[in-house]
């Protein structure tokens, strides 16, 4: 008799244990990973790469269903991206997301287009790092999201098309066009750069450092200038102060010599020359 007691005991407890088991809630993970994340883009595609858009926001709501997330992307360059029923999951120490969803997107005084889109990412110590791909944007789009400030070493270094215009103590303005700024990396944070024109020299600033703030590169640096006529060159000090936004879209660069001409100003601009001049 006292072992079938202890034997209807035993099935109890089992019976307890599995019922409580089966009434535990099933984790969401989407609760870990909801939240707004700042950070910068990286977009390539067919026709370009490495266009860099700074102080970008990303969102992920949770929804209805466990383990499903709403993913949201809003940006002027590129228009707005929802990613719909996102799966999370558990890996390591973060969470990946996966879905797909629709960008829309379209050019400047052209209707909107919406386009099918794939999305990746992991969410990791309070950071998302996202990658969208949209096939039939440009020959097949991707933009990616990471978090944290633009990296100098992806903006700064590059060749830089357009004209400059001078200013001395003798004129007031004198613009030369077809001009080219060379700026690489050194590998220790700083910057070179280099600039020779037919009108003004060779210009050699090395050491160039390079401070961020609100989507702006800030450069100063010194080095020399080398200029002269009929063959007779000398060597000038020469101070550089230029800005380049995230974008690129208008950077500019200031030499100045204050020993040439009672102080000589060359200022670079990118693009074309203004008309008639």
């Amino acid at each position: 008799m006292k072992k079938l007691h202890f034997l209807l005991l035993i099935a109890t407890i089992v019976s307890f244990a599995s019922c409580s088991s089966n009434d535990d809630p099933a984790t969401n993970y989407a609760d870990r990973v909801a939240g707004t994340y700042e950070g910068y883009t990286v977009a390539g595609c067919q026709y370009f790469g490495n266009q860099v858009a700074a102080e970008q926001t990303l969102t992920i709501k949770g929804t209805s269903e466990i383990n499903k997330v709403t993913v949201g992307y809003v940006s002027s360059t590129w228009g707005t991206i929802t990613i719909e029923d996102a799966t999370v999951a558990e890996s390591g120490s973060g969470y990946t997301i996966a879905g797909s969803g629709k960008s829309v997107m379209g050019m400047a005084g052209s209707s909107q287009k919406e386009y099918e889109c794939q999305m990746s990412g992991v969410v990791e110590n309070g950071e998302a790092t996202v990658t969208f791909k949209c096939p039939a944007v440009m020959g097949g789009l991707t933009i990616e999201f990471k978090p944290g400030e633009v990296p100098a070493e992806i903006v700064v270094p590059g060749t830089y098309t357009g004209y400059t215009e001078a200013k001395s103590a003798y004129f007031q303005s004198m613009l030369a066009d077809d001009q080219t700024i060379e700026i690489t990396a050194n590998g220790d944070g700083s910057y070179s750069v280099a600039y020779t024109s037919d009108s003004w020299g060779e210009f050699s600033v090395k050491n160039v450092k390079a401070t961020y703030e609100a989507g702006v590169f800030t450069l100063s640096g010194e080095g020399t200038t080398k200029m002269g006529m009929n063959g007779n060159l000398k060597d000038y000090a020469c101070k550089l102060s230029g800005s380049i936004d995230a974008a690129k879209d208008d950077p500019t660069f200031t030499f100045t010599m204050p020993t040439v001409m009672g102080g000589l100003t060359v200022t670079f601009h990118t693009g074309d020359m203004p008309e008639g001049n």
